[in-house]
């Protein structure tokens, strides 16, 4: 693996992203009851170089991400 901005090879792979808890990808779909619609959560990751310190964030689910998303586009 190597970083894309500087093509050092001293990448830190699957850091987990925490922000008082941990930051997530949602994606929303049909309402379920009078207010709230279903969620779909993502636990991002990042792989950061350990040269440069250029970050890339990738979710831990994204078939299940990407499933929802065009669930909810055949709804609109």
């Amino acid at each position: 693996m190597t970083c894309e901005k500087c093509g050092s090879e001293k990448i830190i792979p699957d850091v987990r992203v925490v922000d008082r808890g941990y930051l997530k990808a949602v994606l929303y779909g049909e309402s379920v009851g009078f207010f709230f619609k279903e969620r779909v959560y993502g636990q991002l990751k990042a792989d950061i170089c350990g040269e440069c310190g250029h970050a890339e964030l990738k979710a831990d689910n994204p078939q299940h991400l990407w499933r929802k998303y065009q669930q909810s586009l055949e709804k609109s």
